[in-house]
């Protein structure tokens, strides 16, 4: 106890105000980290701070994927129990955005999303695909006033063009469906460099 005793002494005399207020900030930081309620709160707002430096942009050609047939033979959920065949969005410029609701940068983007919707949901088509049930993801989207169309995975594993090993994965594919946009972690979406794309796609 007294070891402790001298070492707050140490630091109370060592350390400027500044610096101890940096200390304190620091060491709260990391006991709310461990708590799993303010940690997933922390981690969102640091992702949205960190999206607005984060504009998508196109591959390079020879980097883009390129979706075949067969690919458009992939089978999701609007519901658990209703299908939805990826092919009915063929020839369509698509948004694609793999995610989930305990996803702190899938959540951080979501605004993003949203408004990007809002301006382009009626020339391009938006799909937010998720792992979760239905009975999770619904009250989140309606909680927050999300009106993007949500697709569930049904087992089949996407096509190797849209491949993903982490959450969010969100990719833009143009009318003949290259995949022209790749993007892994969250993003700034609402944003001119968006824009720039669906205008390049939709010519």
């Amino acid at each position: 106890m007294a070891n402790i005793k001298d070492r707050f002494t140490k630091w109370k005399e060592k350390r400027s105000t500044w610096q101890k207020i940096g200390d304190i900030l620091f060491w709260l930081l990391i006991i709310l980290f461990l708590i799993p309620g303010p940690r997933k709160a922390i981690l969102t707002t640091l992702n949205r701070a960190v999206l607005y430096v984060k504009a998508p942009r196109m591959l390079k050609e020879e980097d883009q994927g390129q979706l075949t047939d067969p690919d458009y033979f992939w089978t999701l959920a609007w519901d658990q129990d209703e299908p939805f065949y990826f092919s009915i969005a063929r020839n369509q410029v698509i948004f694609l955005n793999f995610w989930a609701t305990w996803c702190p940068p899938c959540v951080a983007e979501m605004h993003e999303i949203q408004s990007l919707y809002e301006r382009w949901g009626e020339k391009v088509a938006f799909m937010l695909v998720t792992n979760e049930k239905p009975d999770v993801v619904k009250p989140f989207m309606e909680k927050h006033n999300y009106l993007m169309p949500v697709f569930y995975l049904t087992g089949t594993a996407p096509p190797e063009a849209l491949s993903f090993k982490a959450l969010p994965t969100t990719f833009i594919i143009s009318k003949n469906g290259k995949v022209v946009c790749r993007k892994t972690g969250a993003a700034n979406w609402d944003s001119m460099a968006t824009d720039k794309i669906f205008e390049e796609l939709l010519k």
